[in-house]
C-alpha cells in the first residue's frame, strides 16, 4: 500500500514511517525537506499521486492561539483537498483526548489548534479516522526542558493519564487499514495509569539525576478547571494500552 505521512520527520511521524516501511508499505514523507509545504499546499498534488491513505502527524512549536489554529487548520484543509483530488480513500489524524471546549487560548493554544484541525479534517469529502491520544510519557520531560528555571518548575495542578509513544504509533499504523463502520470515526487512546503531572515531573527529574522542585500551581479559567476535573484523562470507552510511565522512564 502507498501511504503518505504528514510530519513524517517528527517525534510521532518518524516512527510511523519506520513501522509502515517495515511492514512493506511504500511511504511518502510529506515535509518541507521532501519538497512539500503543508501550510500552503505546495507540492502536495504531486506527492499524493497513487497514495491510498494519508496519516497526519503534523505539529507546530507555535504557542499563540492564532498561529496554532492557522497552522493546523491550513494543513488539514490542504490535505483534504489534495487527498480528494488524488483519490485517497482515508485520512488518519493524530489529535488529543478530551480537548472539546479547551480552546480559551493562553497556555492551551495547542488545543485550539487541534480542534481546528479536527473540524477541517472532518469537513472534507475523504473519510477520516481521528486518533485522540493522551499526553505522552515524555511530556513531563519536555516541560522540564522548556520551562525549568534553575531548581524550580511551576507545574499546572492537573491529573493526567500519559501514554506510551510506541502505543500511539502502533495504533496510528493499525488504523491505516482497519475496518471502520462510518466515514468519520474517532478513537480515544490512553495509558494504564491515572497520576498527577507534578509527580511525573518529579519522577522524570529523578531519573535524569536532576535536582528539581516541582511546585503545583492553579491556573485560572474554565479550561484549567476542566483539566483539573480530569478532561485530559481517558474518557469512557477509551482504549487503554502501552507501557506504564515507570516502565518508560525507568526501563
Amino acid at each position: 500500500m502507498k501511504v503518505a505521512v504528514a510530519g513524517g520527520t517528527g517525534q510521532v511521524g518518524a516512527p510511523v514511517v519506520e513501522q509502515l516501511r517495515s511492514r512493506g508499505d511504500d511511504v511518502v514523507v510529506l515535509s518541507r525537506s521532501e519538497g512539500v509545504d503543508l501550510t500552503s499546499g505546495s507540492g502536495l498534488a504531486e506527492a499524493l499521486d497513487g497514495v491510498e491513505v494519508v496519516v497526519d502527524c503534523s505539529s507546530t512549536t507555535a504557542r499563540e492561539t492564532k498561529a496554532c489554529v492557522d497552522f493546523f487548520g491550513s494543513v488539514a484543509t490542504n490535505l483534504q483537498a489534495a487527498a480528494a483530488a488524488a483519490g485517497v480513500r482515508r485520512i488518519v489524524t493524530l489529535s488529543i483526548v478530551g480537548i472539546d471546549g479547551l480552546d480559551d487560548g493562553g497556555p492551551f493554544a495547542h488545543y485550539a489548534g487541534k480542534l481546528a484541525q479536527e473540524a477541517a479534517t472532518e469537513a472534507g469529502s475523504v473519510p477520516t479516522v481521528i486518533l485522540r491520544a493522551t499526553q505522552f510519557h515524555g511530556f513531563p520531560g519536555q516541560m522540564i526542558d522548556w520551562m525549568a528555571k534553575g531548581p524550580f518548575l511551576l507545574v499546572p495542578k492537573q491529573p493526567v493519564q500519559t501514554v506510551d509513544l510506541d502505543a500511539v504509533v502502533n495504533h496510528l499504523v493499525g488504523l491505516v487499514d482497519a475496518e471502520v463502520d462510518s466515514d468519520h470515526v474517532r478513537v480515544d487512546l490512553a495509558g494504564p495509569e491515572k497520576q498527577l503531572l507534578a509527580d511525573l515531573v518529579r519522577a522524570t527529574a529523578r531519573a535524569r539525576g536532576k535536582r528539581l522542585v516541582a511546585v503545583p500551581v492553579w491556573l485560572p479559567g474554565g479550561t484549567a478547571r476542566r483539566i483539573r476535573a480530569g478532561a485530559l484523562q481517558a474518557p469512557a470507552g477509551a482504549i487503554i494500552d502501552g507501557r506504564t510511565f515507570a516502565e518508560v522512564v525507568h526501563p
